[in-house]
């Protein structure tokens, strides 16, 4: 296996994304090589593929058509998206939504991060599914950011911390859910992301709705309900 940069599409449609003006889903705008290099071989249903991590003895289930990597910035800005996550904290994996389920939306794209920070305890592995310190609720004057933290949620049998970020530009262009658990004195975090763009005249396109939002939500969280950790 070998690296290879990003491709030039991708890297022009992250800027117009960061510019809350990208026409392109750039979870897409990977380069086939790239895709085909890093896509692990093991295939848990004709529809499915199965990442495991021999490391953190840890597995999940994704769409076989969805995209897939174990390197940042092959397909996803985990560190843009990912903001509470310590500066020790590992990606180990990620999948992308590979074409826009909306294109007429401002829709720009949907990830599953995977990630984990080594040698925590639980109340700092809990920390980081809450928002950004000092973050305060976004208002019509000063619409920065916001989250909040969730009680404790039970997936697939094990119990995590959950919270929720939002980044706000103009409008609200990511939207985060995390999930941590403490395992083996390691965090082990899951962010299921949306991002889009500022609709209306600046882009020409409509906002996409809460019902569509939901819709490419149970998409992540489908996967996420296949987590599951080594016997021993």
């Amino acid at each position: 296996m070998f690296y290879e940069a990003p491709s030039t599409r991708y890297i022009v449609c992250h800027l117009l994304r960061l510019r809350h003006a990208p026409r392109t889903d750039c979870s897409a705008a990977t380069t086939p090589a790239a895709h085909s290099q890093a896509t692990p071989a093991t295939a848990a249903s004709p529809a499915q593929r199965s990442f495991h991590d021999p490391t953190y003895k840890i597995s999940f289930d994704y769409p076989a058509e969805w995209n897939f990597t174990r390197r940042d910035h092959e397909i996803s800005t985990f560190r843009l998206d990912a903001r509470t996550a310590a500066r020790t904290t590992l990606l180990r994996a990620v999948v992308s939504i590979p074409v826009n389920p909306f294109p007429d939306s401002t829709f720009s794209g949907a990830y599953l991060y995977f990630s984990v920070t080594p040698h925590l305890n639980d109340a700092a592995c809990a920390r980081q599914a809450a928002p950004p310190a000092g973050v305060m609720p976004a208002t019509d004057k000063a619409p920065a950011v916001q989250g909040r933290r969730g009680a404790v949620s039970e997936i697939a049998g094990i119990s995590f911390a959950r919270g929720h970020d939002e980044q706000r530009a103009i409008c609200v262009i990511q939207r985060d859910e995390v999930y941590t658990t403490l395992r083996r004195g390691a965090c082990y975090r899951f962010d299921l992301a949306i991002n889009n763009f500022c609709g209306g005249e600046v882009s020409g396109v409509r906002d996409i709705t809460e019902q569509e939002l939901n819709q490419v939500r149970s998409r992540l969280e489908a996967i996420l309900a296949t987590v599951r950790f080594d016997a021993k």
